[in-house]
């Protein structure tokens, strides 16, 4: 009916499948497009976005902005774009309204604003736009050279529905993945929405079981041990997850999410407290 033509119109892959999916099952870019699909339902005159492209990737955010465009031209709609991204400003946008503190600093057409902006502020939001430099960064100098993290051949497949009537849905998200990552140096992993990087991250801390393969931390291989087994070591790889609506516990409060780990860990829960509030001071 209507649902699975929203689906259709903007992009989705097979509506009538997706029309029965759970949200955790589609990627990032995909549940941005049933968002999308929520907001179009009711032909609004007006269509407002707020941040829709923020935690996506360059490719499938390219792709939303398109969407986005080809939707607008289709239906005529009017589009207020809230973003923090200028690069997102340059592409899409035709005027633009730039706010600091709750007070309009700055308005113009999108071109005037980025190539002559007049105000301190809307300076400063261009500058701090990452560019590529072409150079590599000046490394920290360690002491030890060997590897502290060594994957080797890692794999993880993911498995849906039942095999009985061959229906199962099989997708391959980490394939005969292998690099090392040197002390005090950072590794880029890049790709696009769906090409395995977080589960690659979450079977890094055990979040995820691998189905082959080697994690070696620090000379031991970690992918074979137990929860029970790693748990001594979990303090040590840390992730930063995606997505901090999903991530932190909306019934607890920021000082408990951020001791509740160390103390499980046998820190003291006074130390714990003092730590977190330096944590929050120094992020």
């Amino acid at each position: 009916g209507r649902a699975v033509e929203l689906l259709t119109e903007v992009g989705l892959p097979d509506p009538e499948l997706m029309y029965h999916q759970y949200p955790f099952r589609l990627s990032g870019g995909q549940r941005q497009r049933v968002m999308i699909a929520m907001a179009l339902a009711l032909e609004p005159t007006i269509l407002i976005a707020d941040e829709p492209t923020t935690a996506l990737d360059v490719t499938t955010q390219a792709q939303i902005l398109e969407l986005i465009r080809d939707i607008q031209r289709r239906k005529g709609m009017s589009v207020m774009f809230i973003t923090h991204d200028f690069g997102v400003v340059a592409e899409i946008a035709d005027s633009v309204v730039v706010m600091e503190k709750g007070h309009i600093v700055e308005q113009g057409s999108a071109r005037q604003v980025l190539k002559s902006p007049g105000h301190p502020y809307t300076r400063r939001l261009i500058a701090a736009v990452p560019h590529l430099t072409g150079e590599d960064r000046v490394p920290l100098e360690t002491a030890d050279k060997a590897p502290i993290l060594k994957v080797e051949g890692l794999m993880k497949t993911y498995r849906s529905g039942s095999s009985l009537f061959s229906a199962q849905r099989v997708v391959p998200a980490v394939n005969e993945v292998s690099f090392d990552l040197a002390p005090g140096r950072t590794l880029g992993v890049v790709g696009e929405s769906g090409s395995g990087k977080s589960s690659l991250g979450r079977l890094l801390i055990k979040l995820l079981d691998s189905d082959g393969g080697g994690i070696l931390f620090e000379g031991r291989d970690i992918a074979k041990l137990s929860e029970a087994e790693f748990r001594p070591l979990r303090p040590r790889v840390q992730m930063i997850f995606q997505d901090p609506f999903a991530s932190l516990n909306p019934r607890s409060t920021i000082g408990h999410i951020l001791t509740v780990g160390p103390v499980a860990h046998g820190t003291p829960y006074a130390q714990a407290r003092d730590e977190a509030k330096a944590l929050l001071a120094h992020v």
